[in-house]
């Protein structure tokens, strides 16, 4: 829970969306290699995964249901060389082994091998620029490049999950101490903080541009998760039968909560929300947004009730809450 007056994380909140916040955010690192290593993860991926070195995809992964198992990003790092980046890889890597029986193929969990720090914000390109070796001007979004700070080797990946315009930067796990140190030299020149609040950078400036976590889409489609432009139903993937039979019933909305109480409400994962007395779904996460000046949430919703203006209530306390225009909260 984040309350309004939090002087700390406000701060941080304003930090990435005026200037530069960077924090350490390693994620589950897979990497997967093989001459059948592509073929593979595109049948385990919704999204056409790209065999072009240094090339990202955001990609959900389903079960037999046809109903998000995980979303992750995978990238090519080399020729049969892929990078996944999921913070659930104990769920990943048993659906590698169910369809790897046969496949050139065999990966490697990074997690203690690989760590990254974030720098997101407006400033971050300058930041960066005025470290690396190489300037990465020209990088595009969901792209990978190797580059150099000093003597320190690092990869850099253009990827976030603020909304904001940033970077990823990636090192071996014991180098990770240093990046820190070369992060906070640079950081007085262009206002940069570390953060402090994990909820901040995991939920509430996410959630404020329509970025949900795994635990949110949890049951749904793609579609149902507002993720239907990933899925490429012309080409086989796991979970495509039953994603082709499926209707969709419930959408992810966002929600906002009533004026005036936003400091003190609590409202937690999975409370119900009701439309006149009668529980219609659940809210599957609410926090303060520092830049939005509101509390706000997605929840998890009979598609009847999906409307944007719809009054519903939510929680242990009946708070009035109204399904917003769209999940994303801030452009």
């Amino acid at each position: 829970m984040l309350f309004r007056e939090d002087k700390v994380a406000r701060a941080d909140a304003e930090a990435v969306r005026k200037n530069v916040g960077w924090y350490c955010w390693t994620h589950d690192l897979v990497e997967v290699r093989g001459k059948d290593a592509h073929d593979l993860l595109d049948y385990i991926c919704v999204n056409v995964i790209s065999d072009t070195v240094g090339v990202s995809k955001y990609t959900t992964m389903l079960n037999d249901e046809g109903k998000i198992l995980d979303d992750t990003i995978v990238t090519c790092m080399a020729e049969n060389v892929y990078w996944v980046s999921t913070l659930y890889g104990p769920k990943f890597q048993p659906l590698l082994k169910q369809y790897a029986e046969g496949k050139d193929v065999e990966w490697e969990d990074l997690t203690e091998v690989i760590g990254m720090y974030a720098v997101q914000g407006p400033k971050s390109l300058d930041m960066l620029n005025s470290m690396l070796e190489t300037p990465i001007d020209d990088m595009k979004r969901f792209r990978m490049a190797d580059n150099k700070i000093g003597d320190l080797p690092v990869r850099i990946h253009r990827s976030g999950f603020t909304g904001e315009n940033g970077y990823e930067v990636y090192v071996k796990r014991e180098e990770l101490p240093q990046l820190h140190d070369l992060l906070a030299e640079a950081s007085p020149k262009f206002d940069a903080r570390e953060l402090q609040t994990l909820e901040v950078y995991v939920r509430s400036l996410p959630m404020e541009k329509g970025m949900a976590l795994k635990q949110d889409m949890a049951g749904l489609t793609p579609s149902e998760a507002g993720l239907g432009w990933s899925v490429h139903m012309e080409k086989d993937f796991h979970g495509k039968e039953a994603l082709e039979s499926y209707e969709d019933q419930y959408k992810l909305v966002g929600i906002v909560l009533d004026e005036g109480r936003e400091s003190y409400e609590d409202i937690a994962q999975n409370e119900p929300i009701c439309h006149k007395g009668v529980q219609c779904g659940i809210v599957r996460q609410m926090i303060y947004g520092y830049t939005v000046e509101k509390n706000i949430g997605f929840a998890i919703v009979d598609k009847k009730f999906a409307e944007p203006g719809t009054l519903l209530t939510a929680g242990p306390n009946f708070a009035k809450v109204t399904v917003a225009e769209d999940k994303k909260f801030l452009d």
